[in-house]
């Protein structure tokens, strides 16, 4: 007996409901989730993280601007601790957004100013001898090993000594600012604070410019281009955080205190807050502000990787935090502490690169210095 098309039809038809109800669906969910929901996860990023990481930025670069002045006006241990301080500050928030290498802060060649830490102590002395007035022209000239953050960490920490010559070491920098001839550096460590908090300023005006030209629209527009560069970015950080900041001190060979000039922030003792805050930027990336960020993108996609992908990102910080003391000092009193957080840090570093890239749409494209 030959049976009713339009009862044939019907069965096609149950049968596809039925497959999406079981999960069949994956390409189809995936789809409706980029097309629906992309837009917001991109408007979401701009506001929640972005533009208040950069506002954030500004407001500690004015701040380290006020008290760099005032130390240079009346140098004393107490002022020194205080410019000290809101230049930890700084880097800290510098580093809660480190993970956007596009836009503004490229456009512009910002990066370098507040990410290149390799200053050299001879440029920078060709600067306080120098009779050109420490403007504007003479800092456009200078190169990244002269000028930025870490030449302000050296002006204002001087380098890494024994612990136990702390007290000294302070006062070397204050009798450098204090002398009769120390004008000229009182000049530049002002002109540098303040040539940072000019580009902080920049880019926060540039991520809340109206219209179609501004960062923002650019960025929400760039759809899943602007995705991708995000995943890009944020699995370079994590990788930079896991090889080139925890497992770099632990292949020291010792004594480690004979190589601190090779680990980025220890003049100024930051290099495990440092390493903390730019995975605590990744991990904002990630949720954003009430579960406004990738995480509830992965959601549509993958609800069980996205539970797991937070995980692993509070495993790792916690495991960073946990090492309790600059990396270059924890190395030799508590490696194994150390060596955890890396292991931690390389997971989070691998989930990034794979699972949560795939989930996402998104091609690894940077080019790993970890060998993956």
């Amino acid at each position: 007996m030959k049976k009713d098309p339009s009862f044939q039809h019907w069965r096609l038809a149950a049968r596809v409901v039925l497959l999406i109800l079981t999960g069949g669906s994956a390409l189809l969910q995936s789809a409706i989730a980029q097309s629906v929901t992309k837009d917001v996860l991109l408007r979401n990023m701009v506001r929640d993280v972005i533009v208040p990481g950069y506002q954030e930025l500004a407001a500690k670069t004015h701040a380290l601007t006020v008290v760099v002045d005032e130390f240079g006006k009346n140098p004393t241990q107490d002022s020194l601790e205080q410019a000290r301080k809101a230049w930890v500050a700084t880097l800290l928030a510098s580093r809660q957004i480190q993970w956007l290498q596009t836009g503004p802060i490229a456009d512009r060649e910002y990066i370098a100013s507040f990410c290149y830490a390799k200053v050299l102590p001879a440029r920078m002395n060709e600067v306080l001898d120098s009779s050109r007035a420490i403007d504007d022209s003479y800092l456009g000239e200078l190169g990244a090993t002269a000028k930025g953050m870490f030449a302000l960490e050296y002006l204002l920490f001087g380098r890494k000594s024994n612990p136990d010559e702390t007290n000294s070491a302070t006062a070397s920098v204050v009798e450098l600012f204090s002398r009769a001839e120390s004008t000229r550096r009182r000049q530049y460590v002002l002109a540098l604070a303040q040539d940072l908090e000019t580009k902080a300023g920049q880019l926060a005006k540039d991520w809340t410019a109206s219209g179609d030209q501004g960062a923002a629209a650019k960025f929400v527009a760039g759809g899943q281009d602007s995705l991708n560069r995000v995943v890009n970015h944020l699995a370079q950080l994590v990788e930079l955080v896991a090889e080139q900041r925890i497992n770099f001190v632990l292949q020291l060979q010792p004594p480690i205190a004979r190589q601190f000039d090779r680990v980025e922030c220890s003049a100024s003792g930051a290099s495990l807050n440092s390493a903390a805050a730019l995975l605590q930027g990744a991990q904002k990336l990630y949720q954003g502000t009430g579960g406004t960020g990738l995480e509830a993108y992965l959601k549509n996609l993958n609800a069980p990787l996205a539970v797991r992908s937070k995980g692993v990102f509070e495993t790792a910080i916690v495991a960073v935090q946990g090492i309790g003391a600059p990396l270059e000092d924890a190395v030799p009193k508590s490696r194994a502490a150390v060596e955890d957080a890396y292991q931690k840090t390389r997971a989070l570093e691998v989930l990034c690169k794979t699972d949560l890239a795939s989930a996402l749409g998104v091609t690894i494209t940077f080019t790993s210095g970890d060998g993956d």
